[in-house]
């Protein structure tokens, strides 16, 4: 019988692609790996591993043992969601991972209703930005992420995982509360904003990421004139009229901030939430009451301005 633990490690192995890499991802050491490695080689009767100088390299037995790992990690994954099941949702602790504004806005409200619907749940939440969220699935630190499409989000297919789609977040235009732009109905990216102020957090990250990339397909690249990536910071220049800003939905969602006002745009930056999870796994019940959260996250009016004043 293959030992599910060594496969695994196997399988990191070949992601990874160093035993050092390996062991640090799974919190164990170096010689453990290699340990591990050459105890699944014997059990197989076949080399798995190769070195080549500083570094192992699979064989063709490793690969070919490998194009089956998906397979019974994603069924194993199915194996524990019946037994979740069979126990009437008496399955200890999930761990689930988002981004912060994810926390407060979608997972915090989820949680909260499933306090009651489903008492015997019990989840554990960690703050997880989404260049790091998708290892942490991979690797079991994390059982569900709430992350977004970033370069770091798994390609579509990769066998092992699961990606459930909860939102698309668009990007308001927030403005100090006497700006020219703040009485109109509606605002276009390109028309209105290309030649303001703007206030953006850092090159770099993905709310920088998503802006520029909006402004570049508008035909302009934004005039930065601060930069700031704590949201009181990015609010308090704006309200000083120091610039203007496009902000993610679920940042300015919920809150009550004097002498700002938020205004939908046309043509704006977004980017899709998404629920990841193993491959086999069944991220329910806390999927549907997230994606219910979702459906109450607030929109700007389009017709007077929607202000946030205290």
């Amino acid at each position: 019988m293959i030992d599910l633990r060594r496969l695994q490690l196997l399988h990191a192995l070949a992601h990874h692609r160093t035993v050092a890499a390996t062991a640090e991802a799974l919190n164990v050491t170096s010689s453990a790996v290699s340990q591990q490695l050459a105890a699944l080689a014997r059990e197989e009767g076949v080399p798995l591993v190769e070195r080549q100088g500083r570094r192992f390299v699979l064989t063709g037995a490793a690969r070919v043992l490998l194009e089956r790992a998906p397979t019974i990690f994603a069924e194993m994954e199915r194996a524990s969601a019946d037994l979740a099941a069979y126990s009437k949702g008496e399955r200890g602790v999930v761990r689930v991972g988002s981004f912060a504004t994810g926390i407060s806005d979608l997972i915090a409200p989820a949680l909260a209703k499933l306090r009651i619907s489903h008492p015997g749940w019990h989840f554990e939440v960690l703050q997880a930005e989404p260049e790091e969220s998708a290892e942490m699935v991979r690797t079991g630190h994390l059982d569900v992420a709430l992350t977004m499409s970033t370069a770091h989000l798994p390609p579509s297919g990769d066998p092992d995982f699961r990606a459930d789609p909860i939102m698309v977040e668009l990007f308001d235009a927030v403005l100090p509360y006497q700006h020219p732009l703040a009485s109109r109905p509606g605002l276009h990216l390109a028309e209105d904003l290309r030649d303001e102020d703007w206030i953006l957090s850092a090159p770099g990250t993905a709310w920088h990421g998503c802006v520029t990339a909006a402004t570049h397909q508008a035909g302009f690249q934004p005039r930065v004139a601060h930069t700031a990536d704590d949201l009181s910071a990015v609010f308090a220049l704006v309200q000083a009229g120091l610039g203007i800003t496009l902000m993610p939905r679920l940042a300015w969602a919920g809150l009550n901030t004097p002498h700002l006002v938020v205004r939908g745009v046309r043509g704006t930056a977004k980017r899709h939430i998404v629920m990841l999870s193993r491959a086999g796994a069944d991220p329910e019940p806390l999927l549907t009451a997230v994606r219910e959260a979702s459906n109450k996250v607030p929109v700007p009016s389009m017709g007077p301005p929607f202000a946030l004043i205290s």
